[in-house]
């Protein structure tokens, strides 16, 4: 490593990540630099002349095997953006991804259409990046987030917690809508999932970032990858108000079949969403 100022380091480091295959080296030595030192990334170069201790020169060699490993960066820093919050994120969830973020913005608009405070249920919440942006964003509405991992609960849980949110959503451990209370039967007015939507067959050639570190279960659903959304499907019916929407996010070859499928399980009308890159990624269902 070598003992000139954080520019050479980072260069330094970069070439040691490009070497093992990372995306996007510089931005990852950068952030884990800015991490160990607790130094923004401007502040890294702005003041390039400022020494790294030994101690942290010690953690960023660590942190840097640990990524060169595939570990992802996320994991290592235990933090991940996520629109207006900052969430906490380990092996236990899965790490939110942009495309999430598309969902979240058409849950928010459909909640805004209801008067009062409507009922909202994050289904498979993962880390509650979902739950909590919709607690955060619509305070009127009222949050229910339901997840079948008694360890990712523990996450989301935390991290309502860590943002203050601890009374605006109710975590329920179970699968699907079946987490929830009978009492709720026909009253949700939005109910938005990121359910797993992986094909089996599709795992093996995933990056290694995601197929050796990410929650199996929050990726793969079956053969077709729509198992988990089919089953949704056939239970929102039940539970939704008249009017009410299902939001879900699926892969880009599968949202418009979907959507075509959407009246055979009870739904009025269905419409696909693009995500940030102009790709099919959101499917919206409303019961009649």
């Amino acid at each position: 490593m070598p003992s000139t100022g954080t520019p050479g380091l980072i260069a330094w480091a970069a070439r040691y990540l490009e070497e093992n295959g990372v995306v996007r080296p510089r931005l990852n030595a950068e952030q884990l630099l800015s991490h160990c030192t607790g130094r923004s990334r401007v502040e890294l170069y702005a003041y390039h002349d400022r020494p790294v201790s030994m101690r942290e020169r010690g953690e960023f060699a660590e942190l840097l095997r640990r990524r060169a490993a595939r570990e992802p960066l996320q994991y290592i820093t235990g933090r991940k953006g996520f629109r207006y919050l900052e969430l906490a994120v380990d092996r236990r969830v899965l790490i939110p991804r942009p495309e999430t973020e598309t969902l979240v913005e058409r849950a928010v608009s459909a909640l805004g259409a209801f008067p009062g405070h409507p009922l909202a249920v994050d289904v498979g919440t993962g880390s509650g990046c979902i739950a909590l942006s919709l607690a955060r964003e619509c305070p009127a509405a009222v949050v229910c987030a339901t997840e079948i991992s008694a360890e990712a609960l523990e996450v989301a849980r935390m991290n309502a917690r860590l943002l203050g949110l601890d009374d605006a959503v109710e975590f329920r451990r179970g699968d699907l809508l079946d987490a929830l209370p009978d009492e709720l039967k026909g009253r949700i007015d939005v109910i938005v999932s990121n359910p797993p939507y992986v094909r089996e067959g599709d795992f093996p050639s995933l990056p290694p970032e995601v197929r050796e570190h990410e929650p199996r279960i929050s990726l793969v659903a079956g053969p077709s990858g729509t198992e988990t959304h089919h089953r949704l499907m056939g239970q929102a019916p039940l539970w939704l108000a008249p009017g009410g929407l299902l939001l879900m996010e699926g892969g880009e070859e599968q949202v418009e079949g979907l959507a075509r499928e959407a009246a055979g399980f009870g739904f009025t009308v269905a419409e696909v969403h693009a995500d940030l890159n102009g790709r099919p990624r959101i499917v919206e269902m409303r019961r009649g």
